[in-house]
């Protein structure tokens, strides 16, 4: 008979007033891989309880080889009152935290095509990360579609990671 045990270690960085959520570290295996999974809206999880994105975050890097994760968003507000304050606080945060790891995937999804603010906050954290040399990639579908959010139901339970294309300048201006 074998018993494994595991620690997940789990570490959120809140305003002091609790409305915006900056940042989630996930940790179960420190020797290996780190990523930065950017996407659109900070979503339920906290210290205890995970929301069905971050379990599939945790499910599919843990296939993936990565020992640890760190999720952000573009937009950290709880309450859906995003300001200037927590939008700057937020790429302070993305531009420390994107430094601590082996690979920014991004993962906003296609829904924010509707969204210009979305789109200028996406195109300037990827203009930081690409001045940085950092590591972009994107999850990619069985049909080679690519963009996705994790809950996306062709790639939530098995992800193929592909390098990040960067959208043309016009399409978000």
């Amino acid at each position: 008979m074998k018993i494994i045990k595991s620690i997940l270690k789990t570490e959120i960085t809140y305003d002091d007033e609790m409305k915006n959520k900056y940042i989630v570290k996930k940790e179960w295996d420190k020797a290996k891989r780190k990523a930065l999974i950017l996407m659109k809206n900070a979503g339920q999880t906290d210290e205890v309880v995970q929301d069905q994105t971050t379990m599939y975050v945790l499910n599919n890097l843990a296939k993936l080889d990565y020992g640890s994760v760190i999720i952000m968003n573009l937009f950290p507000s709880l309450e859906s009152k995003d300001t200037n304050e927590s939008a700057t606080e937020n790429l302070k945060c993305i531009q420390e935290e994107m430094t601590k790891v082996d690979d920014v995937i991004i993962a906003v999804g296609t829904g924010i095509e509707t969204s210009k603010e979305a789109q200028k906050r996406l195109h300037m954290i990827v203009a930081i990360l690409l001045d940085k040399k950092a590591t972009i990639l994107q999850i990619e579908c069985p049909k080679g579609r690519m963009g996705f959010h994790p809950l996306y139901p062709a790639v939530k339970n098995g992800w193929k990671l592909a390098p990040y294309e960067v959208p043309p300048v016009e399409q978000i201006d």
